[in-house]
């Protein structure tokens, strides 16, 4: 038996699937009842992976503190971003 935790995050919402991203940039769309209820893009997600002879399992959790970090980062980027732009027209 095998076991492992993967970080995955929400990219977006379609309809009833979600679109998560794992690790290196790796997309995959799942259908949205397997996550957790209210999951929203930009969650942070903590997968168990467990793997056997004949059945895997993968226990999926909303990581509220990883989403809060995450958003703040965010924000913090985008701040300085904002902060170090001139303004006016963008010049080619």
């Amino acid at each position: 038996m095998t076991e492992r935790q993967e970080l995955w995050i929400v990219d977006r919402l379609e309809g009833d699937r979600v679109v998560v991203e794992r690790a290196l940039h790796e997309v995959l769309a799942l259908p949205r009842a397997l996550l957790p209820e209210g999951v929203r893009e930009g969650d942070a997600l903590r997968v168990a992976v467990t793997a056997a002879t004949g059945e895997s399992r993968l226990v999926i959790t909303r990581d509220e503190a990883e989403t809060r970090r995450r958003a703040a980062d965010a924000k913090r980027l985008q701040g300085e971003l904002t902060a170090r732009d001139p303004g006016g027209d963008l010049k080619l």
